[in-house]
């Protein structure tokens, strides 16, 4: 069995049955919140940007969260280096003691400095066959407030709501999209109430960090260029796993991903009956196995916990570990590439 799977929707099945696993098929990349789940999946990513999707081949990304933060690495002008120091950066967090909010903003906004230098920032933007895209939550009434406890009760309402329908979220969050290029897929989309603006190289890193800031973790991010006043939180809130209705339009979307599935919200994940569908008819994911996961340190992808559960050194070694077990889902995808059937899986099976 391949460790890793290629979970795909009913129209990515047929294209890749009688295309092969050929880049040209997809034209989108997408990559989800999920904080240091992304890490074992550090090596095939870079595999991917550097081998698999040509220089030259054009490329839409969207992210959120840590997602967006990826997506950036990967339009950057030197994409493997630049997600390298991201993926530095990010296990290289260190917290002494339970840290404040204004602590991990602090290590967050450094980490985003260290893998983005200011010089770089508009050459991102303006990539020639790169376009990205990052999904920031805008705080409407009580997740409007800079109190802790009050965006805390906002988020408890959020849930609630949400039970009934994910429109409800708009009582407290609108999303938006920023996006490098004028002309994007993902403008216009009505599943929620959306706004959308193009991103500036001044406000980059603002951008990015907001798309991080996952409420009563981080503050949000005060008043964005080009959009409404006010405070922005993580995409992930709207949009945990990018079940877009934009993808269902043009080529395919390239779907690196820690799980076999996508609830839509942060809200939806404890819902099993939400999840990606239709959106999902044109996409691919690319998918650790259970067998791989079992392996990793504790039996299970990275994730915030290990902050408490170990120590500053034993997260770090573990998350080294992780990563270094990523090699192997590059080997995995290489024999994906020789045959497709091997580790293909319709969505929704898995």
């Amino acid at each position: 069995m391949s460790l890793l799977q290629l979970v795909v929707g009913p129209e990515a099945r047929y294209q890749i049955e009688h295309h092969g696993l050929a880049s040209g098929l997809f034209d989108k990349w997408i990559a989800a919140s999920g904080g240091p789940k992304w890490l074992p999946l550090a090596p095939l990513e870079r595999h991917l940007i550097e081998h698999f999707i040509p220089a030259q081949q054009p490329m839409t990304f969207m992210g959120t969260s840590s997602g967006a933060w990826r997506c950036a690495a990967l339009c950057h002008p030197d994409p493997v280096n630049a997600h390298q120091r991201l993926q530095q950066g990010y296990i290289g967090q260190w917290y002494e003691v339970q840290p404040s909010p204004e602590e991990v903003e602090q290590q967050c906004r450094a980490l985003l400095s260290q893998a983005f230098a200011e010089a770089d920032r508009a050459a991102m933007l303006a990539h020639s066959h790169r376009h990205l895209n990052l999904i920031v939550c805008h705080g409407r009434g009580l997740v409007a407030s800079d109190k802790r406890a009050v965006v805390a009760a906002g988020a408890a309402m959020s849930s609630l709501l949400n039970l009934f329908g994910r429109r409800n979220l708009a009582a407290f969050w609108r999303r938006w999209v920023l996006h490098a290029k004028a002309d994007t897929p993902f403008a216009g989309m009505t599943d929620l109430p959306s706004s959308n603006t193009q991103l500036t190289a001044n406000g980059l890193l603002d951008a990015l960090l907001a798309s991080g800031s996952i409420p009563m973790v981080l503050r949000g991010v005060k008043d964005l260029p080009n959009t409404e006043p006010g405070y922005y939180y993580d995409g992930g809130v709207t949009d945990y796993h990018l079940d877009l209705p934009a993808l269902q339009h043009g080529g395919l979307t390239l779907y690196p991903h820690f799980y076999a599935n996508a609830a839509p919200g942060w809200f939806d994940k404890a819902l099993p009956w939400r999840r990606a569908s239709a959106n999902f008819r044109k996409v691919a994911m690319l998918v650790p196995s259970p067998q791989f996961v079992a392996r990793l340190p504790g039996g299970k992808l990275p994730d915030r916990s290990d902050f408490a559960q170990w120590s500053n050194q034993q997260r770090t070694d573990n998350w080294h570990r992780a990563v270094d077990m990523g090699h192997e889902l590059v080997e995995a995808f290489t024999q994906l590439q020789q045959d497709p059937q091997r580790g293909m899986v319709s969505l929704g099976q898995a």
